[in-house]
């Protein structure tokens, strides 16, 4: 280094003190500048993980709950594949056929039992006359004393 630029060991010493001084201050500036891109590069690559990640949750868990509905939803089919198997039995018919026509096989009575508070409407539904919505209480007076 001396022979090159004719430097004296002071001027030596103060050249190397004031490189050190000026590099130092542009190594420090450009490491916290790398640490910042590295920084601002590793938030740009997380945040869309980030929301991927919540939408992949979401989605598994309407997955899971329309699997559970598709579930119920077969279990109601096998119900009802079910009931419409018992319905066209010759079981079922001759059901229907005495309780809605009053048929009877041979050698069976029909008994029709028959209600004062009791009536059909025209909907075919039970509709109650007379009775009236009493506590138990009120209930027992009347039985016991004939209020």
């Amino acid at each position: 280094m001396t022979a090159k630029y004719n430097l004296s060991p002071t001027e030596k010493l103060n050249y190397v003190q004031k490189g050190n001084i000026k590099g130092r201050g542009r190594r420090i500036f450009k490491q916290i500048l790398l640490s910042l891109f590295i920084l601002s590069l590793l938030i740009l690559i997380i945040i869309p993980y980030l929301r991927n990640n919540k939408k992949r949750k979401d989605l598994e868990n309407e997955i899971a709950k329309i699997q559970k509905e598709i579930s119920q939803y077969e279990k109601t089919n096998e119900e009802l594949k079910e009931f419409l198997s018992y319905l066209e039995s010759d079981q079922a018919i001759m059901e229907k056929a005495r309780v809605n026509l009053g048929l009877q096989k041979e050698g069976e009575k029909v008994v029709v039992i028959k209600r004062k508070d009791l009536e059909l409407n025209s909907t075919g539904t039970v509709e109650t006359q007379g009775i009236e919505d009493v506590s138990n209480f009120r209930k027992w007076l009347r039985y016991f004393f004939n209020n």
